[in-house]
């Protein structure tokens, strides 16, 4: 399947941000996205969500979101069978280089240092094949 056809759940609180990441999104052609403002709301649609078999084939989320609730990232995704891929992106934490900080056959979760165009173009052409 087309990356371009994903069902993208992005989890940033700050509203600029948030754009900046449709934005580019929208650029690399992908139009639909489920937004999330906060970790609670993420739980909501992930763990909690009225569509127990509604699943997203990516999350874009900011470290910052995981941090302030202490939750361990890749717990949080191993535990998570609604996500197929995740981008957790991390100004401080993040390398200039994708890092895969979890893989197993059918799952990655990546840590990035910017959500720009050109590095999520390169990561979303990675996770496709």
């Amino acid at each position: 399947m087309s990356y371009k056809h994903w069902r993208i759940l992005v989890a940033e609180e700050q509203l600029i941000a948030h754009n900046r990441i449709c934005k580019s999104l929208n650029e690399l052609g992908y139009r639909t996205l489920t937004p999330v403002r906060s970790f609670r709301e993420l739980l909501g649609v992930t763990h909690y969500s009225f569509e127990p078999f509604e699943h997203f084939d990516l999350l874009v989320i900011n470290g910052e979101l995981i941090a302030a609730v202490g939750i361990d990232p890749v717990r949080f995704f191993q535990s998570n069978s609604q996500i197929r891929h995740g981008v957790i992106y991390d100004a401080r934490r993040g390398q200039a280089q994708a890092e895969t900080i979890y893989a197993n056959q059918r799952r990655q979760l990546t840590l990035i240092r910017t959500p720009d165009r050109q590095t999520l173009a390169a990561l979303l052409e990675h996770l496709d094949i």
